[in-house]
Formats: C-alpha cells, structure tokens, sequence
C-alpha cells in the first residue's frame, strides 16, 4: 500500500513538474561549479498552463526531498518565463557542500496551482551536481537528504524483492497468467525509481531527488 501511495503521489509531482514550464538546463548529468556561473534554461512543453499564463516566476537553488525543501540561492527574483527562455546566475559556493544534491526550482509570481490554491505553480528541474562548495549543509537540510536516501533505499529493496519473486516463478514454469501478474508487480514497483532521477529526465528532475 505505502509502494502504491508514493507511486501516486510522484506521478501527481512529474505531472506538476512537467506541465507548463520544462526545465532543459541544468539536467541530472549536469556539474556544475561554485563560483561560477550557472545556465538555466526552459521551454513550454505545449501544456496547461502555458508559460503565457504562467508568467513572472522566482527563480531559485534549492536542495532537500519531494516533501521538505531548503531554499538556497536566488538565482532570479523575477523572470518573465513566458518572454525568455534562459537565464544565468553565479554560483555562491559557500550555500553547501559539494556533491549531488541541488536542483533549480521555478515559483509563479502569479499563478495559483491547479490542484490547490493554496500554493503558486512550481517546476523543478533534475537534480545534479555541483563541485568545488565551500559551505556546509545544516542539521535540518541534512535530515532531508537522509530521508530522501532512505526513501529511495526502500524503494530499490522493494523492487528488487519483485524482481526475484517474478524470476522464482518464471524459473518453476509457472502458468502464462501468473507469469503475466508477476511482470506487471514487478513494473510497478520499479516505477517509482524509474520516475526518480530524472524528477524530476523531466521527471527529469524531482523523483530525481529521490533516487533527487
């Protein structure tokens, strides 16, 4: 129930994420270095909302998980998405240390999100690296990428105990039908990872975060 649970919620994430502003740069092989200068650039992906609508954003680094997130850097504090489609900031490296943790995260100025409005439209770009920090994370950004590292440990150990079950039944001959039921449980448990680094390719960038 808990595999299907966070299925869900990464696939309502990757819907969110991709929808209107996709995010082209940085992406998950992305290394780039403190201190100096990075690009990010964008595209309307031809849905709702279109970056029209979508309009002035902040533009900022962040680092953390799908549910807790750690603003970092503003990278732009406001950027008509919908009237350019790059922009370029430098790295400050003393925001964190060095390694696979950051991604870039878009916030409307404007625009409410569809499903609550509560809160304004975001994207998120894939995770990626930067080298060459001299900053520490806090406890608390720690925490978050522990959480992160343990979510996806989970899922990897539960998809790989699928696989095997799928393996075992395939090995004794087992019928077409239960053969079939073993393929599809062992597609959806990988879905998750799947989703994962790239968030999110596109996914590209939060479930990235997960695997992030």
């Amino acid at each position: 129930m808990q595999a299907i649970t966070t299925l869900i919620a990464l696939l309502a994430l990757a819907h969110s994420a991709l929808a209107g502003v996709y995010i082209t740069s940085p992406v998950a092989g992305t290394v780039a270095t403190g201190g100096q200068v990075l690009n990010v650039s964008w595209a309307d992906d031809g849905n709702t909302p279109t970056v029209a609508s979508v309009g002035p954003c902040t533009v900022d680094l962040y680092t953390g998980s799908m549910t807790q997130q750690t603003k970092l850097q503003n990278l732009a504090a406001s950027v008509d998405v919908s009237k350019t489609s790059s922009i370029s900031a430098t790295i400050d490296p003393t925001v964190g240390q060095s390694g696979n943790y950051y991604f870039v995260r878009f916030t409307s100025l404007g625009l409410k999100d569809a499903t609550n409005s509560a809160y304004y439209y975001e994207a998120f770009s894939a995770k990626f690296t930067i080298n060459s920090m001299t900053g520490t994370f806090s406890a608390s950004v720690l925490a978050e990428l522990a959480a992160n590292s343990t979510t996806s440990s989970t899922t990897a150990a539960s998809a790989s105990k699928t696989s095997a079950v799928a393996s075992a039944s395939s090995s004794s001959k087992a019928s077409g039908s239960v053969a079939a039921a073993a393929a599809s449980t062992s597609k959806s448990a990988a879905l998750p990872q799947l989703a994962a680094p790239g968030l999110l390719a596109a996914l590209v960038g939060i479930a990235g975060w997960i695997a992030l």
